[in-house]
C-alpha cells in the first residue's frame, strides 16, 4: 500500500511539473506579446526610447510581474525534464550537467534582463532617464537585448544535450530531439550578432530558435502530462 501511495504522490509531482511547463510557455508569450506594445526597437534614437519607456513605464512593470512567473516556472520544468533523461553512463551524466548548467544560465540571465533592467527601467530610471539623462534609458534598454543574447547561449548547450538525451532514451518522439537540436544551434548562432544589436541576422536566428524552443518546451509538456494520466488511470482501473 505504501508503495501505491508513494507512486501516486510522484506521479501527482510529474503532473504539475510538466503543467509548470505549459504556464510558463503561456507567461513568455504573454510577456513577448506585452512588451511588442511599447513599439520600439533597438535601431531607434536614444530620445525615442527614453520618450518611449517613459510613456509606457506601467507597462513595462507588467513585463516584469510576468516574467518572475515564467523563471519560476522554467526552472521546475527544467529540473524534472532533467531528473526523466538523466542516465548513469559517463555521457549521460555529462549531457545531464549541460541541461542543469545551461538551462539555469539561460533563464537566470532572461531574468536579470526582463524583471531586473525592465523592472528597474518601469520603476524609477525610465521617468529619470526622460528628464534627465536619455542616455541611461538608452544603454539599458540595449543591454536587455544583449543580456537575453548571452543567456541564449548558455541556454544553447542545455537545448542541444536535451536533444542528444531525448534521442538516446526516446522518453519523447524522436523529432522533439531534432527540434531541440535545431534550437540550440540557432540559439549559439545568434550570439555572433548579440540578439540583433551587432547584426540583424542575431534578432532573425533568435526568433527562430524560440520559436523551436517553445515548440519544444509546450509539446513535451503536454505529451508527459498526458502520459502521467494514462498511467494514473491505469493504476485505478474502474471498477466493473
Amino acid at each position: 500500500m505504501s508503495t501505491a501511495v508513494a507512486t501516486q504522490a510522484t506521479s501527482a509531482r510529474g503532473r504539475y511539473a510538466w503543467i509548470a511547463g505549459i504556464v510558463f510557455v503561456i507567461a513568455l508569450l504573454a510577456e513577448s506579446v506585452i512588451s511588442t506594445g511599447v513599439g520600439l526597437t533597438h535601431h531607434d534614437s536614444a530620445a525615442k526610447i527614453a520618450t518611449g519607456l517613459h510613456e509606457h513605464r506601467d507597462r513595462l512593470l507588467v513585463v516584469a510581474y510576468i516574467s518572475a512567473v515564467y523563471a519560476v516556472t522554467f526552472v521546475i520544468y527544467l529540473c524534472c525534464l532533467y531528473n526523466l533523461l538523466r542516465q548513469n553512463s559517463e555521457l549521460g551524466r555529462i549531457l545531464g550537467h549541460l541541461v542543469l548548467i545551461g538551462g539555469v544560465l539561460f533563464v537566470a540571465l532572461h531574468a536579470v534582463s526582463d524583471i531586473g533592467i525592465t523592472g528597474l527601467l518601469g520603476a524609477k530610471l525610465a521617468s529619470f532617464s526622460y528628464q534627465h539623462d536619455q542616455g541611461l534609458a538608452y544603454m539599458l534598454y540595449l543591454m536587455t537585448y544583449a543580456v537575453d543574447s548571452v543567456g541564449d547561449v548558455f541556454g544553447s548547450l542545455a537545448a542541444v544535450a536535451v536533444g542528444l538525451l531525448v534521442m538516446r532514451t526516446r522518453i519523447l518522439p524522436r523529432w522533439l530531439g531534432w527540434v531541440s537540436i535545431v534550437a540550440g544551434i540557432l540559439f549559439f548562432l545568434q550570439g555572433f550578432g548579440l540578439g540583433g544589436v551587432i547584426a540583424t541576422f542575431g534578432l532573425v536566428l533568435d526568433l527562430a530558435a524560440f520559436v523551436l524552443f517553445l515548440t519544444f518546451v509546450l509539446a513535451s509538456s503536454i505529451i508527459l502530462l498526458r502520459r502521467g494520466k494514462t498511467v494514473q488511470s491505469e493504476s485505478h482501473p474502474v471498477a466493473a
